[in-house]
């Protein structure tokens, strides 16, 4: 089953199959105790088990889609997912050591799983991995060069994401500080290349909280701050639906109650269209293009709605 995020700009919106949506909307999905989301997840956990890769990793784009092959595995893709089948129940290959390889000295990890000078990693998985993006070296840097990326890409919301796979570990000790330095310095909005609202941000980070993860309990404080600051009237949070089901969903991941989040919910609700779901919007970004669809929006908002109703 594919749930792949739609490529949407100004002018119009064309498919985009990918691993990452399907990623996101099954972690919603579990907090619907529905007939209807258990079949979901049901048909979508397959899906993302076919897609693994060797050693452990996994690529944004599907094996049909034209571009896979010029893309190197990345660690955002492969921490939502790994956290996702385990959260299953399912196995995953060890890749913890692969991760912990992929970081720059301050202890931050890069997004790409990508051949750079310095730090050499010592790691066999990770020089399987990148070697052979050594011999298409051509085909790699035009992958680059085309879509304005490079192996050194760094991301505050991607290391969120790292950050709930993996748990407060030697690896990830200076995650958090990473985190908390984003936070101080009021970065929400431009800290992450492919994550350009704060409310991405806030969910990231909260959602490792509610998983347990302690490094990150000192931030829920700002978080809810924050977010409460940017309700606007009516009980929206942010520019639409998605950023206010994100925005509430963080809020019960920091343990927030009240009027506030009420509100929020109301909104949701007058939001919902006559077909049961909530229109896209731009979730993540590769350069000037859009990610987003309608089921990822509303995978968000049943999210925060079903936890609403449950109590948290």
């Amino acid at each position: 089953m594919r749930m792949g995020g739609r490529l949407h700009s100004s002018a119009d919106g064309v498919s985009d199959s990918c691993t990452f949506a399907t990623a996101l909307i099954v972690y919603s999905l579990g907090f619907s105790g529905t007939v209807a989301a258990r079949e979901i997840i049901a048909r979508a956990l397959p899906f993302l088990q076919a897609e693994l890769l060797p050693n452990g990793v996994w690529k944004y784009w599907t094996a049909d889609h034209p571009g896979r092959q010029s893309m190197p595995p990345d660690v955002d893709d492969t921490a939502c997912i790994s956290h996702t089948l385990r959260a299953h129940g399912l196995e995953v290959p060890d890749n913890r050591r692969l991760l912990a390889a992929n970081r720059d000295r301050r202890g931050r990890f890069y997004t790409w799983l990508a051949p750079r000078l310095a730090p050499p990693p010592r790691n066999v998985d990770y020089w399987r991995i990148v070697l052979g993006q050594v011999r298409t070296r051509a085909r790699s840097r035009a992958f680059w060069t085309n879509n304005n990326l490079s192996p050194k890409d760094v991301a505050a919301v991607v290391n969120a994401n790292v950050l709930l796979y993996l748990g407060d570990c030697r690896a990830t000790g200076r995650v958090s500080d990473y985190l908390h330095d984003v936070l101080r310095s009021e970065g929400e909005a431009d800290s992450d290349q492919w994550y350009r609202s704060r409310f991405a941000f806030y969910y990231a980070v909260s959602r490792c909280a509610y998983a347990g993860i302690e490094s990150v309990t000192p931030l829920l404080d700002v978080i809810v701050e924050r977010i409460l600051a940017a309700a606007g009237a009516g009980g929206v949070i942010g520019a639409d639906a998605l950023d206010t089901a994100q925005a509430v969903c963080a809020l019960q991941n920091c343990g927030h109650s009240g009027a506030d989040l009420d509100s929020a919910v109301e909104f949701l609700l007058s939001r919902q269209s006559a077909e049961g779901g909530w229109s896209i919007a731009p979730f993540y970004f590769g350069g000037d293009v859009q990610f987003g669809s309608e089921e990822v929006s509303t995978g968000f908002a049943l999210e925060a709605l079903s936890r609403y109703r449950a109590g948290g």
